[in-house]
């Protein structure tokens, strides 16, 4: 009887690889060989998988951004407001070594997206979720009045999405002075300051 294979599986057992590469090398050091021996295939193996290298690379790209959501909807349920708000934050930010990872590979990717039409649409759909997310989560916050600042609701956006861009990048550079401590603190600065 032939072996059935789990096509999703595998495909996620290599871009976990990507990710393991990324994080320990840079992109840049990332070839086709050292992927297939990471997920444990011979080389070429992977064709069967992916087209090509910038094929996995689009999908570990895609992924990090697909962690962060399962792991937000998750964790904020049933939440609303300012509460769900601070937990998709959260999720976003580098706290712990699974986030900081992922803040790894993205920040990885970004150079990447400058040139890649494809890696730069996956960057804006994941920004544009978000935004529409937060925005959605404000509006909630507003009726149930817990917003007392008059600010837009976009500016309020443009200022978390870059903390949260910037976290990821200090977090990655300079630890030492970015504890997940001082993250969260600066969040929660910025949310309390929405307050009435």
């Amino acid at each position: 009887m032939p072996k059935i294979v789990d096509h999703d599986a595998r495909r996620r057992e290599i871009i976990e690889a990507v990710w393991a590469l990324i994080a320990r090398r840079g992109l840049d050091a990332v070839t086709m060989r050292d992927l297939a021996a990471e997920a444990g295939y011979a080389n070429g193996a992977l064709t069967g998988y992916f087209r090509n290298k910038d094929e996995i690379l689009l999908a570990a790209f895609q992924h990090a951004f697909e962690s962060t959501n399962v792991r937000a909807r998750e964790s904020i349920a049933a939440a609303t407001g300012l509460a769900a708000l601070r937990l998709l934050c959260l999720e976003i930010m580098p706290l712990d070594d699974v986030r900081l990872m992922e803040a790894r590979v993205v920040i990885a990717f970004w150079d990447r997206a400058v040139h890649d039409d494809r890696m730069a649409g996956v960057h804006e759909n994941a920004m544009a979720a978000w935004r529409e997310q937060m925005c959605g989560y404000l509006q909630q916050a507003r009726r149930q009045g817990d917003i007392g600042t008059e600010s837009p609701d976009d500016e309020v956006v443009d200022t978390l999405l870059a903390a949260l861009m910037g976290f990821q990048i200090n977090a990655v550079l300079l630890p030492h002075a970015t504890t997940p401590r001082r993250q969260e603190a600066v969040l929660d600065g910025l949310l309390g300051s929405l307050r009435p």
